[in-house]
């Protein structure tokens, strides 16, 4: 589904951007730029698939679709600190 589709879907609930915008308590530039996929605000995104009855994926694949990461920087750090810091207390145990 394009951008169309989702603001003639929108109007026939009666929604304009506007009212969307004041309901959600943003500009309708932003609302009009989440339809038209140039910015990812998923509670905003979300709010517009609920009213149209789809998912926000199938709205917005290249946006909101899982796609799995390994670990970051930060957690393969601390992974790696703590084997270090069990592989060493147990080396101690053993001498």
């Amino acid at each position: 589904m394009d951008a169309i589709d989702i603001i003639y879907q929108l109007q026939r609930l009666g929604k304009s951007q506007t009212r969307l915008a004041r309901e959600l308590g943003v500009s309708s530039g932003v609302v009009n730029n989440v339809i038209h996929g140039r910015v990812t605000a998923h509670p905003i995104a979300a709010h517009i698939a609920t009213l149209i009855g789809f998912k926000v994926e199938e709205l917005w694949p290249s946006q909101y679709a899982f796609k799995p990461r390994g670990p970051s920087k930060r957690r393969r750090a601390a992974a790696l600190t703590k084997d270090n810091v069990a592989v060493s207390t147990a080396t101690e145990c053993l001498e």
